[in-house]
Formats: C-alpha cells, structure tokens, sequence
C-alpha cells in the first residue's frame, strides 16, 4: 500500500505550513503527492503559481511522486518530465493513449469505462504508464456507493491498472470551498481518518491519498499504518484469560466457506494448538449477539479455539466463550470481510 497527501497552492493554507507538511509526511513514508492544477478558488494567480512551484519543488526535493490534476485546457502548461498527470476533462481514447506513449498518467477511476479500456488497448496505450485515482466529492450526498466504487476498482485491476482513493481529513483543517471533507467514497465523509484509511483498504485499492490539505500528525500516522487490505477492527477485550488475549492478537483469514451466522476464522484452532494452552470456561452462557467476538472453550472438544465474530443473534452456549466485542460503530466493517480475506483486532 502507498500513502500520498494533498498539497494545494492557492487556498487558505499557510504555505509554510503546506512545506512543513511535506517533509513531515516524507518523514512518515509517504509517497504521494497529490495537488491540482484546476483551482478556481485561488484569488492571485501570481501567488498561486509561486507557491504552486514551491510545492513541486520541495516534493521532488523529498522523493514524492507528484500527481498533478490537469484538464485539456491546461495540459500543455504541466507536461514537466517527472510529473504523473491526472487527466480530467476534454481528453478521448486516442489522445489519452498518446499521451501514454511518451509519459505516466492517471486515467479518472470514477468515470473509467471498460469500453474505454478496450479502446485504448486497440490503440497500443502503454498500460505500464497508466494508473488510475478516484474523484473525492466535497459536497455532501455525492460521494461514490461502495458496491460502484468496489466494481470500478475490479474492472481497473483486471487491466493490470493501479487504483487509488481519497480518505478526508476529520480534525485536521478541511479545503475551501464546502469545508465538508474530500472523501471518495460518501459513507467515509463523517469518519475519522483512521476508520476511512481501515474501510478504504479493506477494498483491496492500491494507494490512498488523503484529500485535504491539513491533516493532523495522529490522521498521518494512521493512514501510514496501512499495508494492506486487512481489516482491522477495533474491539473491546473482555475476556480475563491470557491465552485468549494472546490468541486473539494474532492475524487471522476468514474462511472461503460462508456461514449464513458467524465469520470463521481459519487458524483459531491451529494457533492454540501452538500456543499449547487451553481455553477455560470464562462466564456462565449468554446470548450472542452482532460483533461478539466469540472463542470456543475446552468443552466444545475438538472446535476449542475456534474464533468467530457474530453475525446474527445466537443463543447461549456454554461451550462459548465471548472474549471481544468489536466498537458498535465498527461493527459495519464486518460485512465488507470477504472469503480468505486478513483481519485483526486492535484492543481499545
């Protein structure tokens, strides 16, 4: 997975403050930059272009990437060696696999078509140079469906393309004009930094970009955390046992074979067997209900070990133990698992 930031000339941020950002980021492993050459918010195009400099500047000076928003109109003015060039409007298949022939781009992985990339293919693009980012939508109501955005992500991979997202900051300093937080995806606008970065991996993209232009040290650090399409969760520890905690610390796969009530963790058992412990009984019987965390005890025989996480309401069994329950505010990402696909529990 490789992280990028937002970095925009022209607005309300202290320009300084978009230099220190970068090295900042750099620090972390950040890797990507994103910025736009379409701001019709800039007041002085004097200014803008000065600062829009600097920051090219000092991103190269620190071995970013820089992608560069571009449309037809203002392509000429940024076709700079160095530069990837996000290609937005006025461009067709023919331009666009010409383009491809002499430089990297990034195609628009909102509006992507598969015809299109069938089209450029016939043409002789040069799909090496070609990755592919997602719009963000700053207003409200207009950012893209999960199952769309999981379907454009799929039809960019199977052509080989990289795809990446915008997440939005939350407490960092939110870009003009809307200040309403730049997500791709519509459901992530109101989530932290870090509950975007967690749900926007877990779609298997290959980078992610924060879209506004502030984020905060602690937004930084959990976008820079992802590696990969595990979903994390977020839980509460309630059991008391050792084994049981050390267990559940580990990385797990949910199995290929769907159950219609639980996720089923592949190497529950196994890692118990190589832990050489035993799970006790912890609480007399309860009623499991959607986002226990659930570990079969000693007296469920053979299945001891085994670890689910509830998707139903079950009744009490005495030969389960509820060791963790996932944040009630998290419990969503549960369905987004899918078969063979990682996940952990980070402890709260």
């Amino acid at each position: 997975m490789t992280h990028g930031i937002s970095v925009y000339a022209g607005l309300d941020y202290n320009h300084a403050d978009n230099l220190a950002l970068i090295e900042t980021a750099a620090d972390m492993g950040f890797k990507l930059l994103f910025t736009s050459a379409q701001v019709p918010e800039a007041a002085d195009a004097e200014t803008f272009y000065d600062d829009f400099t600097d920051i090219l500047t000092t991103a190269v000076t620190h071995g970013f990437e820089i992608i560069v928003d571009v449309n037809a109109d203002n392509f000429s003015q940024y076709d700079i060696d160095g530069l990837t060039l996000r290609l937005d409007d006025g461009f067709d298949s023919q331009r666009i696999a010409e383009i491809s022939r002499a430089r990297k781009i990034q195609l628009n992985a909102s509006t992507v078509t598969e015809d299109l990339l069938n089209t450029l293919d016939e043409l002789g693009a040069n799909f090496d140079n070609i990755s592919a980012l997602h719009n963000f939508y700053p207003r409200p109501n207009t950012g893209l469906d999960t199952y769309y955005f999981a379907n454009q992500n799929r039809i960019l991979q199977d052509f080989g393309i990289k795809v990446g997202a915008f997440v939005p900051s939350k407490d960092g300093k939110r870009r003009l004009p809307l200040r309403e937080g730049l997500p791709t995806l519509e459901d992530c606008r109101d989530f932290t930094t870090d509950l975007s970065a967690r749900f926007v991996a877990s779609f298997g993209v290959d980078f992610m970009i924060i879209g506004d232009g502030a984020p905060t040290v602690d937004e930084l650090a959990a976008v820079a955390a992802i590696q990969s399409d595990e979903i994390i969760f977020h839980a509460h520890l309630i059991s008391n046992d050792l084994t049981t905690a050390e267990l559940l610390s580990k990385t797990f796969t949910r199995r290929a074979d769907l159950a219609k009530s639980v996720i089923r963790a592949a190497e529950g058992r196994q890692y118990l067997k190589e832990l050489g412990g035993k799970i006790p009984v912890e609480q007399l019987p309860i009623e499991r209900s959607f986002g226990d965390v659930t570990i079969d005890n000693e007296n469920f025989g053979r299945y001891a070990g085994e670890v689910q996480i509830i998707q139903d309401v079950l009744p009490a069994d005495g030969r389960v133990n509820i060791a963790a329950r996932i944040l009630d505010e998290e419990i969503f990402l549960t369905g987004y698992l899918k078969p063979r696909q990682k996940f952990s529990f980070k402890f709260v």
